[in-house]
């Protein structure tokens, strides 16, 4: 890591002395592009990346994969076909049913 002093990378990454102690000391206020920006300096910003990557995070993706909808089988016994009447209605004009069912 580099040996830079607080005031040099206040200088480099655009930002204020204070804000820099405020940022290694942990303020929640400071700003995300002052953390990233911090980085970029320091020469970590890949780092950071591949700790964000979603593929490293199992249980992000777990999570994720349970938000998927879920595939929904209709019962064996019962399949309605697209298109076909069902039965006793071969009779029936076939506009009548449409738009049935939306």
């Amino acid at each position: 890591m580099r040996r830079l002093s607080q005031e040099d990378l206040a200088e480099r990454i655009g930002t204020s002395l204070s804000t820099v102690r405020r940022m290694e000391n942990g303020y929640p206020g400071t700003a995300l592009h002052t953390f990233l920006r911090a980085l970029h300096v320091l020469g970590r910003l890949d780092d950071l990346v591949k700790v964000m990557a979603t593929e490293n995070d199992t249980l992000g993706m777990e999570l994720m994969r349970e938000q998927l909808p879920q595939r929904v089988r209709a019962p064996r016994g019962n399949k309605s076909r697209v298109g076909r009447p069902a039965a006793g209605k071969e009779d029936a004009d076939p506009r009548a049913d449409e738009l049935e069912g939306f």
